[in-house]
């Protein structure tokens, strides 16, 4: 059990040793850490699955090897736990005395109520020696797998963090200044709170793409009529659409009440809107944009 207010950590990070990474999933995400570690400077391993993988994440000179299931003990600093949501938890337990005393360990995952609770749960009965801090990078691609990874996916965009109350203010700027070395912009929300806001910003966002691609299919009696004139707009608005099911169906359920919230503003917005048209009240439509575009400044 780790205690103290300063995060006593492995030699990696106090610059003893080059500091050594493993991540588990090359995934998009996982394989774009990769990528990224090695930029920086780090020694880089992983645990994934599929070998071809592996095989090319070591051919890209990303990683210095891998394997195909978790070994006995990962002699490194970090662990990026970059795997699907149903299986961050086993992850998680895969790690419990694999890993040195010290070690930093973070996910990805876009949901982090679980996996932080999960963590201050183990943190309580002593069963936990290393430290947490909650992640998800606020960028990703309709596309999947390692093969899309990219060290710059990163850059530029937000990196959420959601450190719990009881771990110690240097660990997290540890994990802050690797992140900064992406050219990511660390955030910091509570679990909760970042499931909530999420939920509008990324979660229904997809949903909203996947309705508007079927409504049209729905409005050409051949299938394809009206999608045959799509546009730039349409495919933008519609790309999110082509992400994996198999992923998105753990997030619409495993966040189904902040998802729920938010479709519930959503729909009142929508609703809003359609009276205007039913009234034909131009300027009521007119402030709407505008309304819409003052919103929009507030991007970063």
């Amino acid at each position: 059990m780790l205690d103290g207010p300063e995060g006593i950590l492995t030699p990696g990070w106090s610059g003893q040793r080059i500091p050594k990474a493993c991540i588990l999933g090359l995934g998009l995400i996982g394989g774009s850490w990769a990528g990224a570690l090695y930029q920086s400077g780090w020694e880089v391993f992983a645990v994934d699955p599929e070998k071809a993988s592996i095989d090319e994440a070591v051919c890209r000179g990303w990683i210095q090897g891998g394997w195909t299931e978790m070994p006995p003990f990962l002699e490194v600093d970090l662990v990026v736990l970059a795997l699907p949501l149903q299986m961050l938890a086993k992850g998680y337990d895969l790690l419990l005395g694999r890993i040195p005393k010290g070690t930093i360990v973070t996910d990805v995952g876009s949901i982090k109520t679980e996996i932080c609770n999960k963590s201050q749960m183990n943190a309580q009965n002593g069963s936990r020696d290393f430290y947490f801090v909650g992640g998800h990078p606020m960028t990703g691609s309709e596309q999947s797998g390692f093969g899309a990874a990219n060290p710059n996916l990163f850059r530029n965009y937000p990196y959420v963090l959601t450190p719990v109350g009881d771990c110690p203010p240097n660990v997290v700027q540890k994990l802050v200044a690797v992140i900064q070395g992406f050219g990511a912009k660390a955030v910091f929300r509570e679990p909760r709170d970042h499931d909530v806001e999420v939920a509008m910003v990324s979660h229904i966002p997809h949903l909203l793409a996947v309705a508007l691609a079927l409504a049209t299919h729905d409005v050409s009696q051949e299938g394809g009529a009206a999608l045959a004139l799509a546009g730039r707009s349409f495919r933008e608005l519609t790309r999110i659409a082509d992400s994996s099911p198999e992923m998105w169906k753990e997030i619409m359920v495993r966040n189904s009440d902040a998802i729920l919230g938010g479709l519930t503003l959503w729909e009142q917005r929508i609703q809003e809107l359609r009276d205007s048209i039913q009234q034909g009240d131009g300027e009521a439509i007119a402030e709407a944009f505008r309304k819409a575009h003052v919103v929009r400044g507030y991007i970063n």
